[in-house]
Order: C-alpha cells, then structure tokens, then sequence
C-alpha cells in the first residue's frame, strides 16, 4: 500500500496554483472611487516582475513539505495589452519535508530535491499569453520540471478575465483543463469567479478578484503507474481523483500587475483495490495545501 501512497502524492501534486492573473484597467471617477473595472493585462515591454512564493501543504495525517521560492518575470518587448511573451525563472525554490515514517520521509526527500534541483537550474521557461490562451513556447523536458513549470505557468495565466466591465459583486464563470503529466492525462475545472472590492495596496489602486475552483473524474483503466504490475497478480486498481481551490487575487488597477494572493487547495484521490479477496480494499490520499504569491519589485517601470 505504501507504494500506492507515494504515486498518489505524486500524481495529485504539492498545490493547485489556481490562480487567474486577471489585469485590471481602472474606469475611475474622481469620487468616491471606481464603480467598475476593464480587465485587461497590460505588462510594461522588457519589464521584470519579482515575486515571493510560500507553500505549505499536509499529506494527510503523515507528512508535511514547506516551500519558500522566489520567481523573476521577465516580460519581453512588444508585449501590448491583452498580449504579451513572457520568460520565468526560480532564483529560489527549497522544501523542507516532514513525515511520521522513515519510509516516507525518504522517500518525499528523495522526490523534494531533485524538484527543487529542478527548479533552480532549469533553463527559463517561455510563455505566451493572449486573451484567454496561453501557450508554453518553450521548456524543459524531464517530469523533475513538470511542477515547477506548472508553478510558473500560473503567473502568466489571464484565462479568467470576464469580457467586459465589472463591477464589485459581479460573477463570472469559465472552464479550463489541468493536466497531469505523469498520465498525459487532464481535468476539466469549473472557475467561479467574482469581483469582491476595490481597495488600495502600496499606495496604489487595487481591485481583488475571488476564485473558487473545482472538478473531477475518474482515471482511464491502467493509466496508474504499476498497474500491469498488479493486474498480473489479479489486483486491479480504479481510481478518480478530485481538486477544489479558493484562490483570492488583489491586482493593481493601473496596469493589471499581481500584487499578493492568498489561496487554499484540497486535492484528494480514490482508489479502490478489486482483486481475489471478497472485499475490495480502498485507499484515499488527501492534500490540504496553502500558499501565498507576492510582488516583491517590479522594475523597468
């Protein structure tokens, strides 16, 4: 079972960086304040955005990983409203894990290093985003790189913009897909979104979009690592798994820049054992993951 434990933790990932870089336009009044709010990036060309990033997440009952890392967004020229290529890196990314068992505190050491290895030296990855699209140009190839590039795609991500004007308390809704590379395989997630305020953060004008995520699905027969392996001892293993995320964005309404946000994932994945005993076994591994992005500088402003 201990082996179907650490896939999972695999397959289901560390955290789900659901987080919709919506831009925000201000159509400000002079007073009181705005009443609504275009949204639309819009990235100053061969600008660099740093950002701060921590993650906690428990495995169950049995095992935490605590991350600190650090990106720069380095946004290349012709970058226009509404479209831009951008280059990420980690000039940081360390995890400290924590487990009940020798087993598993070995074994998540073992899948945390060659991570963070991963992430620090990889070559920067090459994104381009356009209204509701975004495209990786360029990346390493290895699953080692598959988390970290997943991280760095989040901060490019502008698929959850509405279109047209909002105002505090409008919703919004859309539908993207989270792959899982270990099984080339995706989900489809449901995005709730909705304007909750307009505010002010380092002296500038704020507007803080509210993001609940959610989906799930059973797993294609055999496509669990080690399945053919079971299969010849008469085990079969169905699966499905499941991610619900409440992500809270604050974007600067001049240019649309992140400033911080806060979001909390649970992820979970079923699997259920059939084989020669009368009663089929059942496993479930759960997630509980928190995190928070925040602007450090942006230069070339």
């Amino acid at each position: 079972m201990r082996h179907w434990y650490r896939m999972s933790t695999q397959i289901i990932g560390r955290a789900c960086w659901l987080v919709v870089l919506a831009a925000s336009a201000a159509a400000a009044q002079a007073s009181p304040g705005p009443k609504t709010v275009t949204l639309l990036p819009t990235y100053v060309p061969d600008s660099h955005l740093n950002y701060s990033v921590v993650i906690h997440s428990s495995i169950g009952t049995r095992a935490t990983l605590d991350t600190t890392a650090a990106v720069d967004m380095h946004v290349l020229s012709g970058a226009t409203p509404g479209n831009f290529d951008a280059e990420l890196k980690f000039t940081k990314y360390a995890t400290t894990v924590k487990a009940d068992l020798p087993a598993d505190q070995t074994n998540l050491e073992q899948q945390s290093s060659a991570i963070d290895h991963a992430a620090l030296t990889m070559t920067p990855a090459h994104f381009r985003v356009s209204p509701g699209k975004v495209e990786v140009i360029a990346r390493p190839n290895g699953a080692d790189f598959d988390q970290p590039v997943e991280m760095l795609e989040e901060l490019v991500r502008t698929d959850g913009l509405p279109n047209g004007p909002v105002a505090v308390g409008n919703h919004w809704t859309f539908t993207r897909s989270r792959d899982i590379p270990t099984m080339n395989f995706s989900v489809a997630l449901a995005m709730d979104c909705s304007l909750t305020a307009f505010g002010e953060q380092n002296g500038q004008p704020t507007a803080t979009i509210v993001i609940h995520s959610h989906g799930s699905t059973p797993l294609p027969p055999g496509s669990l690592p080690g399945s053919q392996e079971m299969a010849s001892q008469g085990l079969v293993p169905e699966a499905s798994v499941a991610f619900d995320t409440d992500a809270t964005s604050v974007y600067r309404a001049k240019d649309a820049v992140l400033e911080s946000t806060t979001s909390e994932t649970n992820n979970q994945m079923h699997i259920k054992f059939i084989g020669p005993s009368p009663n089929a076994q059942t496993m479930d591994t759960t997630i509980h993951s928190t995190s928070t992005v925040r602007l450090e500088s942006h230069g070339n402003e």
